[in-house]
């Protein structure tokens, strides 16, 4: 199964602890017995104001971000194209709104999003070319799968490169487990961390029968080891 990736950032230095992240669209036939092509969703305006709203309202008090957006990822599996995004969320002390939403979400009783656009060409059923306004979190979606991404995601995955230190890693190890705690891994997720602890578990016996001195392996050595690790388990 062939698969294609698009991907747009939108800002650096997310805080995984603020980052949500969900499926916003895919060419399922949504309940309005239409299909919005992922391929034609024109991005560049959402790209220069990344918001993320709740419930398509776009005036008054309620109208304020609950989030922007710092990825959208266009991803194809075979016939099944979506669109994903991930979002940072605003301070919860905006608006209570914003801390109903994000805090809802938090606990798994909001679970959907809802793209807001502009349709262009048509094809029969098919919005062949569309314009990104935003996306929201919504109770229930026109798309039924634009349900929200568990698990590890790419970007925290990719926070364990070889250019951290040492110390670096275990912040960031230590906050994805704050961020997961109490949450159900997905079997792939699983096997990774298994792999992981493994492959720590692997290095620091090599380090142990390491002599002390001029010999002192590099930290980057096992870091990189780690990353490669990672990666070949991402591939499979």
């Amino acid at each position: 199964m062939e698969m294609k990736r698009l991907f747009f950032p939108v800002q650096k230095g997310e805080t995984v602890g603020d980052i949500a992240s969900a499926v916003i669209t895919t060419n399922a036939v949504d309940r309005q017995g239409e299909i919005v092509e992922p391929d034609g969703i024109d991005l560049a305006n959402y790209l220069a104001n990344p918001i993320v709203l709740y419930g398509h309202c776009y005036s008054g008090l309620e109208s304020i971000p609950v989030g922007r957006a710092t990825s959208l990822e266009i991803v194809h599996e075979g016939d099944k194209k979506s669109l994903k995004a991930q979002w940072q969320w605003q301070a919860d002390d905006v608006t209570p709104l914003i801390s109903a939403v994000r805090k809802s979400w938090e606990r798994g009783f909001l679970n959907t999003v809802s793209i807001g656009f502009m349709p262009g060409e048509y094809d029969g059923n098919t919005i062949k070319t569309s314009q990104l306004l935003e996306f929201s979190v919504v109770p229930v979606p026109a798309n039924p799968q634009a349900l929200r991404l568990n698990g590890f995601t790419d970007d925290e995955v990719k926070a364990l490169t070889p250019e951290v230190t040492a110390e670096t890693l275990i912040a960031d190890l230590e906050s994805m487990v704050s961020v997961k705690e109490g949450r159900v891994l997905s079997a792939k997720n699983y096997d990774l961390v298994s792999q992981c602890i493994d492959s720590l578990t692997a290095l620091r016996d090599a380090a142990d029968k390491t002599t002390s001195g001029d010999v002192e392996p590099k930290a980057e050595s096992w870091l990189e080891a780690l990353h490669k690790q990672l990666t070949k388990t991402q591939e499979v």
